[in-house]
This record gives C-alpha cells, sequence and structure tokens, in this order.
C-alpha cells in the first residue's frame, strides 16, 4: 500500500470515529497534507452524514471561529489546516478553548 492510499484510509477512520463521537463541524484550512482529510469528510457529507464543512482560509481565523461554534453548539469541532508553521496560529484559540473547557478536536 502506497502513502496515499494509508493516508486516505486513515482520513476516513478518523472522520467515522469522529463522527461516532457526535462531530457536527469541522473547520478546515485547506492546504496540500490535510487534503485526504478534507475529502475523507466532503465524502462524508455527499453520503448522508450531518457534518457542516466551513473552510477558512486564514488559520487564526478558523481556530477563533471554530470556537465559536463549539461554544454556540456545546459540541465538539474539528479545526484542521497543513502542518507546520499553519498549525502555530491556532495556539490563542486552542489555549482559550483550554481554558474555558471548549472541546475542539485539532489535526494538522
Amino acid at each position: 500500500m502506497n502513502n496515499a492510499d494509508l493516508n486516505r484510509r486513515q482520513a476516513v477512520q478518523l472522520v467515522e470515529t469522529l463522527t461516532a463521537l457526535g462531530l457536527r463541524h469541522a473547520v478546515l484550512s485547506p492546504g496540500a497534507r490535510n487534503t485526504p482529510l478534507m475529502l475523507a469528510l466532503h465524502d462524508a457529507v455527499t453520503q448522508g452524514s450531518d457534518i457542516r464543512l466551513h473552510s477558512v482560509i486564514d488559520e487564526r481565523a478558523a481556530a477563533f471561529y471554530a470556537l465559536g461554534i463549539a461554544r454556540q453548539t456545546d459540541q465538539p469541532v474539528l479545526l484542521s489546516c497543513t502542518s507546520g508553521s499553519a498549525a502555530a496560529n491556532y495556539f490563542p484559540a486552542v489555549v482559550e478553548a483550554s481554558e474555558g473547557l471548549v472541546p475542539l478536536f485539532v489535526v494538522t
């Protein structure tokens, strides 16, 4: 199995697990490295999942957007960006979520 297939399978498994745990919102900052996860989420939605996808290009804005959704719904929100320095922009909102006990699933 090549890396692309493995990444795809793991992304599908992650989405299935998070959906079973009650995931209803995913905030995505698109990039090449999180494409498998974005595709798995898209497939879940087209197959009837209740997940709502939100695309926010700016990572800092995306993190606070996800935090707002989680606060409003009192449900965990998936927050995903590419790896590297992009994830560092999530830090202020992740700290605020942690201090406020607001549920976020952060994946980079």
